[in-house]
């Protein structure tokens, strides 16, 4: 009977204990996804709280700023975008969302040249192709076409 109670104690003491010290917490991954799926649905102002959040605690996250920036980008917000940005990349200068999202930033400013500057960086990097370079291919093809 003693040691049932002990176990019981027991484990009603560790988890509580555990999250206290941020053990057993969502991890830095489970709350980067958390926005990234909420910038995937279009739920970017609630996308652009969690990921502020993911790069306050993990600051060298370059896919945590490139999604929030991509969360401003899609609000309207081109001035914290571009600085998201430009932390993604000086972070990660080789990011290929982020020279994607860039490119697209640029499109949205009138910008095609400089599109095309990030689209030239992402064949570079991806010379067999890529899926980053493929989307801003076809936005870029659009912009000058319409």
């Amino acid at each position: 009977m003693k040691k049932t109670f002990a176990a019981v104690l027991l484990a009603a003491f560790i988890p509580a204990s555990a999250l206290a010290m941020g053990f057993g917490s969502s991890s830095d991954d489970a709350t980067y996804e958390m926005g990234f799926e909420k910038a995937m649905a279009g739920d970017y102002e609630d996308a652009i709280d969690v990921l502020k959040q993911v790069v306050k605690e993990t600051p060298d996250n370059a896919d945590a700023w490139n999604m929030l920036g991509f969360s401003y980008r899609n609000s309207g917000d081109s001035d914290n975008a571009w600085d998201a940005y430009e932390r993604a990349l000086a972070i990660d200068p080789n990011h290929k969302g982020a020279h994607e999202y860039i490119g697209e930033w640029y499109l949205m400013q009138g910008d095609v040249a400089s599109a095309k500057a990030q689209l030239e960086k992402l064949q570079t990097l991806c010379p067999s192709g890529c899926e980053e370079a493929e989307t801003l291919t076809s936005s870029i093809s659009k912009a000058e076409n319409s």
